[in-house]
């Protein structure tokens, strides 16, 4: 009898590839046709790095997964104070919007069709300000996931306890028989206060490629 009747995984690092902030500027730059020297996106890169410490934007950062609205206005804040004018700020914001910006990893596709055959239910459990149920479907994946928990469709963030029961709640599984799949201990780990088995990736790679995702299939198949 195997141990594990659901698996649940987070998105950005984990399924999908968090391109780091330079290739996210150099994107918005394109969508807004500014070819700028490298020195000067050096400067506007250094801007951002500054602005996302000023204390409002660490403050408006913090609990800014819990709905749109809120997603949106500590991002706009952060772009503000880093001297982005108002185009350039909505195509840096618009980023995740395009599948094309957050690929698959290339092994993503191959462990939740290994996890579903194995009649194993699936969830994506994700801090998010957007449906991704939408960039999934249309990346393929869509169909191999059975429910989903997006922090703000419910008014709470990671590590908060009630995403993962939700998701629970939602699949009908024992915590005690549920696995998390993520890459941040200090949000995906909440799994573990509510009895969920949890295993935290390696950091990410900087580029899209192989996730090292197939450690889900052989911690399955050995229960």
């Amino acid at each position: 009898m195997r141990s594990f009747d659901a698996v649940l995984f987070d998105w950005s690092g984990t399924l999908v590839h968090d391109p780091p902030r330079d290739a996210r500027l150099a994107r918005a730059l394109e969508v807004v046709s500014r070819d700028l020297p490298p020195e000067d996106r050096e400067r506007l890169s250094a801007k951002l790095a500054s602005a996302e410490t000023h204390p409002d934007v660490v403050s408006a950062m913090r609990d800014e997964d819990t709905s749109s609205a809120h997603h949106r206005a500590a991002n706009m804040l952060w772009f503000g104070l880093a001297g982005l004018d108002a185009d350039l700020a909505e195509a840096l914001y618009a980023f995740d919007d395009d599948p094309d910006n957050r690929p698959l990893y290339s092994d993503a596709i191959s462990i939740l069709s290994s996890v579903k055959e194995l009649d194993i239910k699936v969830g994506v459990v994700s801090d998010i300000h957007l449906d991704i149920r939408v960039l999934l479907a249309q990346q393929g994946a869509g169909a191999f996931v059975d429910a989903y928990v997006l922090s703000f469709e419910h008014d709470c963030q990671k590590p908060d306890p009630r995403m993962f029961r939700t998701a629970l709640h939602l699949l009908d599984v024992d915590p005690n028989r549920t696995l998390m799949i993520g890459d941040r201990c200090s949000h995906d780990g909440g799994a573990v206060e509510v009895g969920i088995a949890t295993l935290i990736l390696p950091p990410a790679p900087r580029t899209p490629g192989v996730r090292g995702l197939d450690v889900v299939t052989r911690m399955v198949r050995a229960s």
